[in-house]
């Protein structure tokens, strides 16, 4: 029996809508509205529409300390 993994590659852009973001890192749209609403995803607002920051949630990342989960 083989088991697949999924792969996916997120394009190298500095924002995306919440919910391509949640699409691609396989959270529900309302989940994904939850955290952005309450600051745990770094959104900017461009004219009515809400992205995800990408470039700051990466640098987030990598200045984090790492913690075993």
């Amino acid at each position: 029996m083989s088991d697949s993994i999924k792969v996916v590659q997120a394009p190298s852009v500095p924002v995306m809508h919440w919910r391509l973001f949640a699409e691609l890192v396989g959270v529900e749209e309302g989940v994904m509205r939850g955290m952005c609403e309450k600051g745990h995803v770094p959104v900017v607002q461009i004219g009515k529409h809400r992205f995800i920051n990408l470039a700051k949630l990466h640098a987030d990342c990598m200045s984090a300390p790492d913690r075993d989960l």
